[in-house]
């Protein structure tokens, strides 16, 4: 296992070694001839706003505090990259560079928050920078010309056209904190200046009743509150000069209170077990466990009866190294404590509260995004020191929430091939991707197209050129560039998708390249199910998709996002935050500080982005992504440059799935954000926050003949460990799927209601299982009973329904009924009659709730059976069978059929779908009749024949329109035959031959019609005789009168 987790490793390199970047050099073509003219050594402070290209409004923060100027890394951040982007010297002293900065404050947080995390290190800045005068060319400093700026000398002086001003910021890596009192440390490399030492002093004022307190660099100060809330930071920084420069932070403390759901059990808890993970992995403080212990009251902090929950995909310990716990632990809000509130009773009783049975060990990965097969490893040790200190023979249970659950399955199924004892008897699944997660396409393609971009800042770095991201910032750099080894340049910056554990679980990753791959996730899948199921546990599922099956609110191809707005360029990245981190279970960080310091300057940059969910599998237009950012900057009397950074489009490969709408266990970016972040982007831009994270034949490990499902098994009911389809087994030996009564919707990714929590409860008592199946309650679900009604039919609903209301909608009276509790039995008034009617139930039962459904239903035959066809010969000879069909009867209500035929004919043979009849020779009539009647209706189907040789009787020749018969004149005529007629839906099947001399002939397609010319006058006899299948018939003469020069003729018959 740890040559897979070592290979992970190096393809995590090679992303690195292969990102696709767009490096944008149209800002430096453009602004180096406009500022060519000016001497840049002239510069004051070697820093110009008016050169640089301006991520926020940098003199907005001038040490002035007001409503919108507070500090958040991010702010931090867009104020040094313009700082960096206007300076206009190639000295790189001052000018650290932006990933050296990140690196920095990521090795300084981790350095200070390793064996404790109770420290949030500061990053500052403080630099003096020059703008241009306003008033510079009225005051004649300045020379403006062709669209430049010129320097202004006057008698040989140069005449200085610039103002100096200060800009001043701290801030701290997060802005929620999970602790009453802590320390705060701002160090050396972490403040930025081009002037630090026109510094004095650093106050800060933490607004815990202790007031201003001396901020010495590289020494802690401590905070001291004494209840939670959201706390303003005052800095206070006092210069040589004696003026003084304020910045403020926002920071929300969210420690567990009293009230909390682990009241008056604060000390049956040991939160520093430490499990170390495989002794050749790196680096070290990445390496394995912590376990926070809640033990029952009873059990005197010993470990009796073991819960363990192995936590899902947790990022703390790279975007939050100083937050204890991580994304998610055990107590405090949003942890899983807290959401036990919600599972019922049972549940809650069992794992919390003065009845506790159990002792929970909370597993806190210190690496929460690393390979599956790592993790395992570390859950292996976990499991062995537990059966190693526990009290007793109470064998383990093992939960394992999302990505929990499949480190879960695969670490027991291993330890039991290894012949290893994990003592585990019940194992939880609990939302886990067991086939695949899925993080929409659209969503991942909007985050690569925000890493790719960079700009070429407009002056060299030393010798170097330099490219500054024009979206990421510090918060994007610190949280996703350490988790290699080594820190990546700018330019190599992954995702949180490009964690192993990321790339392993979800079914589609787009790669640094902006290509999406299943390649991965293949590669882990066929590992995984190598290794199997644990055999000595009972092994279950909870899936937080729905019973009835239903969507998340929209189609395939619905639209996510649809943003057309100015913003400052953060937004990009805070929107990235926002959105792309499903994995880790809840968003990041708190970015309402980020939002609100979205300040406008003199630049503008305009975003367009539309966002969609995957299409169909068989939709054509398969684009999901379209984004495009535009910039422009408004310069001193010049015209504004303005161009277009970016533009990209991608499609879903053909063939992908759509997940995004499939029922499962939801992620929804705007419900986890802590502000109405709405307020900040136009009404409408966030069309679909909610979409599909695990699907339910993900969670519940659904496989069709013991392989992959089909695309249609996504969409079918799954409830009480039964599948709806005997083709398709899940491969945990019972499970459930969540069901909201009356509100049939999917439920948020690893969450407990009280009927998964009951369902648990009975499964950890070894109880019967009591929970009801409610996919009987889905509106999706038919009633009982055939489409059809012919003469009488039953229709029912399930017997779980304690309340039945049944409605029949019958506006032409066809049926009559007889209601009996569950069940209606429906009749046909009248067997003739046909149409349709609706019958409808409402029905329910306090458990599962009420659903109103409705089924159309034929009565009787319709008449569109009378379009039926009896095919076969159409001739029949002497002395010879013929066998006809019908067809286009298939019908329910068509039961029989009976055959007649006319008397020219003898019936053999018959049955329901055929009629084997010949010829009677002891009649003289050569037309003749097939007749199929259709039972209980009035259809009959015909089908007309010719019998024997064609008799010449009623055979003769007709002349079309008034002309005569003339010498070189056309005329036509018309073979008429009228033998014995009956009403038939077919024409007869006859020909005719004609016999026409001393004229010349135009023939027709239809064999009964013919244009004469005759050659000579005088009289013309023309024969025309019957043919069929049988033979010809006798030929019938007429005689014509033909006019040389005009004049009329006779028929002169024979």
């Amino acid at each position: 296992m740890k040559k897979i987790t070592i290979s992970v490793f190096f393809v995590f390199i090679a992303i690195m070694l292969h990102a696709q970047t767009e490096v944008n050099t149209n800002w430096k073509d453009q602004i180096n001839p406009i500022f060519e003219g000016l001497n840049k050594n002239n510069v004051p402070n070697a820093i110009l706003l008016d050169y640089a290209m301006e991520f926020t409004n940098v003199p907005a923060y001038n040490g002035t505090i007001t409503d919108s100027t507070y500090i958040d890394a991010n702010v931090l951040g867009n104020i040094y990259k313009t700082l960096f982007m206007g300076k206009v010297t190639t000295s790189t002293q001052y000018f650290t560079k932006l990933e050296d900065i990140a690196s920095n404050w990521v090795t300084q947080r981790q350095n200070y928050n390793q064996t404790e995390q109770s420290t949030i290190v500061l990053a500052g800045l403080f630099y003096k920078y020059s703008q241009l005068d306003t008033n510079a060319l009225s005051n004649n400093k300045i020379t403006v010309s062709d669209n430049k700026y010129y320097d202004k000398y006057t008698n040989s002086v140069w005449q200085n056209p610039y103002l100096e001003n200060k800009t001043i910021a701290f801030a701290s890596p997060v802005n929620t904190y999970n602790k009453l009192n802590f320390g705060v440390i701002l160090p050396q490399n972490l403040l930025l200046s081009n002037s630090s030492n026109s510094i004095q002093n650093i106050q800060v004022n933490f607004n815990d009743g202790s007031g201003y307190q001396s901020l010495n660099i590289d020494q802690k100060v401590f905070t001291n509150y004494k209840q939670n809330g959201t706390y303003d930071w005052l800095f206070k920084t006092t210069l040589t000069d004696g003026s003084i420069l304020y910045s403020i932070a926002k920071i929300k403390v969210n420690a567990p209170e009293n009230n909390s759901i682990i009241t008056s059990k604060t000390t049956n808890y040991d939160t520093d077990v430490v499990i170390n993970g495989p002794s050749s992995s790196f680096p070290s403080w990445l390496n394995g466990a912590v376990l926070r212990i809640d033990y029952a009251s009873s059990h005197n902090g010993q470990l009796t009866k073991p819960f363990i929950v192995a936590e899902g995909f947790d990022t703390g310990s790279i975007l939050t190294p100083e937050i204890e716990g991580g994304d998610i632990t055990l107590y405090g809000e949003n942890n899983f404590l807290q959401s036990l509130e919600n599972s019922g009773p049972e549940l809650l009783d069992l794992l919390d509260g003065s009845n506790q049975e159990y002792d929970i060990v909370y597993i806190d990965w210190q690496n929460g995004t690393n390979s599956i097969q790592h993790n395992s490893e570390v859950l292996k040790n976990v499991i062995n020191w537990v059966n190693t200190n526990k009290v007793g023979s109470e064998p383990n249970v093992l939960l394992g929430q999302s990505m929990g659950g499949v480190i879960g399955r695969y670490t027991l199924a291993n330890m039991e091939t290894d012949g290893e004892t994990h003592d585990v008897r019940l194992f939880v699944a609990h939302d886990s991707p067991m086939q695949g997660a899925n993080t929409p396409l659209s969503l991942q393609y909007f985050s690569r197209h925000a890493y790719d971009q960079y700009t070429s800042a407009p002056v060299l770095y030393g010798l170097a050129e330099i490219v500054i991201p024009t979206i990421l910032n510090l918060v994007e750099i610190m949280s996703l560039g350490h988790i290699n080894i080594a820190f990546p340049s700018v330019s190599d910056i992954l995702t949180l998708q490009d964690t192993p554990a990321a790339m392993q679980m979800n079914y589609h990753y787009v790669d640094s390249n902006s290509s999406p791959t299943m390649d991965i996730h293949n590669a882990w899948q066929q590992e995984f199910e190598g290794v199997g199921y644990p055999t000595q546990s009972r092994n279950i599922a909870i899936s937080n998709g729905n019973e009835c099956a239903v969507d998340h609110g929209f189609n395939p191809k619905a639209k996510f996002i649809d943003l057309h707005d100015t913003h400052n360029p953060g937004f990009w990245g805070d929107l990235i935050h926002l959105i792309v981190t499903p994995l880790a279970g809840q968003a990041t960080t708190d970015l309402e500080l980020t939002f609100l310091g979205l300040l406008p300057g003199s630049s503008e940059y305009f975003f367009d982005f539309d966002l969609y969910a995957n299409p169909d599998v068989n939709e054509s237009n398969r684009q999901v992504y379209w984004g495009k950012m535009r910039y422009e900057k408004k310069l001193l009397w010049l015209v504004s440059i303005s161009h277009t950074i970016t533009e990209r489009s991608k499609n879903a490969p053909s063939g992908y799935l759509p997940f995004d709408t499939y029922s499962g266990g939801y992620y929804d970016f705007v419900d986890k954000i802590s502000f109405d972040f709405e307020d900040y982007i136009p009404s409408g831009t966030v069309v679909n926050s909610r979409y599909g994270f695990i699907p339910v034949v993900s969670a519940l490990d659904i496989k069709r003949n013991n392989t992959e499902v089909n695309p249609e098994d996504y969409l079918k009911n799954y409830s009480g460990g039964h599948t709806p389809d005997t083709a398709l087994t899940s491969g945990f030996n019972n499970f459930i799927v969540d069901f909201k009564p009356n509100v049939p919707t999917n439920n948020e990714h690893i969450s407990f209601q009280s009927r998964n929590g009951n369902w648990l409860a009975n499964e950890l008592e070894e109880a019967t299982n009591l929970i009801d199946d409610c996919s009987d309650f889905c509106s999706n679900v038919e009633l009982f009973g055939e489409d059809n009604l012919c003469d009488s039919g039953t229709y029912s609903v399930t017997d779980e329904a304690t309340y039945i209301y049944w409605t029949v909608a019958d506006p032409n009276n066809l049926v009559s009924f007889i209601i009996n509790g569950n069940e209606i039995t429906l009749n046909q008034s009248e067997l003739n009659n046909n149409g349709s009617i609706t019958l409808t139930a409402t029905y329910g039962n306090p458990t599962c709730g009420y659903v109103t459904i409705s089924k159309d239903i034929e009565v009787g035959i319709p008449d569109s059976i009378s379009n039926a066809l009896i095919t076969g010969n159409s001739s029949i000879c002497d002395s010879q069978s013929y066998t006809y069909t019908i067809s286009g009867v298939n019908h329910p209500c068509v039961t029989s059929i009976n055959w007649s035929v006319s008397p020219n004919l003898n019936i053999i043979a018959q049955n329901s779908t055929s009629v084997t009849i010949n010829r009677n020779t002891t009649t003289t009539q050569y037309a003749g009749l097939i007749s199929a009647s259709i039972t209980n209706s009035d259809i009959v189907i015909e089908k007309g024949i010719w019998v024997g040789v064609p008799s010449s009787d009623g055979l003769s020749i007709q002349k079309i329109g008034v002309y005569d018969l003339t010498v070189g004149t056309w005329t036509k005529l018309y073979a008429q035959y009228i033998p014995i007629l009956y009403q038939a839906n077919d024409p007869l099947n006859i020909t005719y031959e004609w016999q026409i001399p001393n004229s010349a002939i135009r023939n027709y397609d239809d064999t009964a019609y013919k244009d004469v010319m005759p050659n000579t006058s005088g009289q013309l006899n023309i024969g025309v005789r019957a043919v069929c299948d049988c033979g010809n018939g006798e030929w019938q003469y007429q005689l014509f009168d033909v006019l040389g020069n005009g004049g009329g003729n006779e028929l002169i018959r024979n």
